[in-house]
């Protein structure tokens, strides 16, 4: 994919669009408890943050200032910016941030990025001119010079955990999240792997109960329980191929549900009933509308941005969370 119009289109975006691209960024990335949007006039200099923790902007959590210029970022509203994080961490309004990115469509120009990798330069400059650029800007009608406590809050504070993101940089890991294919066009990334744990867990007892009737019927013996099938290897190794097509259906779904647009997966699994329905309300034995039911759904392409990604195993194991959730009955 040429990266050309893209970058284009991304630095013709306006400043929210801006900030919604950069939460995708970092949310895509799955790397923070949550991401959270807050530009705006009471943002105090926070614009998008991620956070490490349910302890919020109280525990550790990283911030991500968006500054969305014609130009590149120049060093007077960086410095401002910064200012406003001290204040308002020396103010106790939060912990100070792990890091504290800039992040610009045409990046920082010469001398700010200078400044940024050098951070005690950084920091010279943000103090030599703080009584200009940030003293007035803090807090609207008022004006906090560096003096007493603050001066020393802000001397001492970590200038390292200021840094830059280039677009470059941006684009590269945007390219591995989910939303990259609902904004740009393509193919998503892969979806994590099922792990299928040794022992049946709480969440599966419904679609395995459902299971368990299928061998019932098929057996004519009672098997009430995953321990019954012990005598009955086949049917046990065949419980075990659909709870690995569960869970590699439950990761599928895992790995694009904060991913894509609201509603996206569970339309997925819509539209794999849909395909499956007039199998399970076909009369006949158990055993049989199980298998035509997997074999629909395999070959069910539904029209989804997920549908790429989505392997035949993925797509049987949607049946049976579909059956988890009750919506789906082998025995009549």
């Amino acid at each position: 994919m040429l990266l050309a119009p893209i970058v284009k289109l991304v630095r013709a975006y306006d400043s929210v669009e801006w900030e919604i691209f950069i939460s995708e960024w970092q949310k895509g990335l799955q790397g923070y408890h949550s991401v959270k949007r807050l530009g705006g006039t009471s943002d105090l200099g926070r614009d998008v943050i991620g956070l490490c923790s349910s302890l919020g902007c109280q525990g550790d959590w990283d911030n991500y200032q968006c500054k969305h210029y014609e130009s590149p970022l120049a060093t007077p509203p960086a410095c401002e910016d910064a200012g406003k994080i001290i204040f308002h961490a020396f103010r106790g309004e939060f912990t100070p941030p792990r890091r504290c990115i800039f992040v610009a469509p045409r990046g920082p120009n010469t001398a700010l990025r200078d400044m940024l990798l050098n951070p005690d330069k950084f920091r010279a400059e943000v103090l030599a001119t703080w009584n200009t650029r940030v003293a007035p800007n803090v807090i609207a009608g008022e004006k906090h010079e560096l003096a007493g406590n603050l001066a020393a809050y802000a001397s001492a504070y970590d200038f390292t955990s200021f840094n830059y993101a280039t677009l470059d940089e941006i684009l590269d890991d945007h390219r591995r999240t989910a939303y990259w294919a609902s904004r740009f066009g393509g193919l998503l990334p892969p979806p994590k792997a099922g792990i299928t744990p040794a022992t049946v867990a709480p969440e599966e007892t419904v679609y395995i109960g459902k299971l368990l009737e299928v061998y019932t019927e098929t057996t004519g013996a009672a098997i009430t329980c995953v321990d019954d099938l012990a005598v009955y290897r086949e049917w046990r190794s065949d419980l075990q191929k659909q709870r690995v097509r569960f869970y590699d259906a439950e990761a599928f779904m895992a790995t694009y549900r904060d991913q894509t647009e609201p509603g996206t997966i569970e339309d997925f699994a819509e539209q794999i009933f849909d395909s499956i329905e007039p199998t399970i309300t076909a009369p006949g034995p158990a055993h049989q509308r199980l298998t035509t039911a997997l074999s629909v759904a395999g070959h069910t392409t539904p029209a989804s941005v997920l549908a790429a990604q989505a392997k035949v195993r993925v797509k049987q194991g949607v049946c049976h969370q579909l059956a988890n959730a009750d919506r789906v009955t082998w025995k009549v």
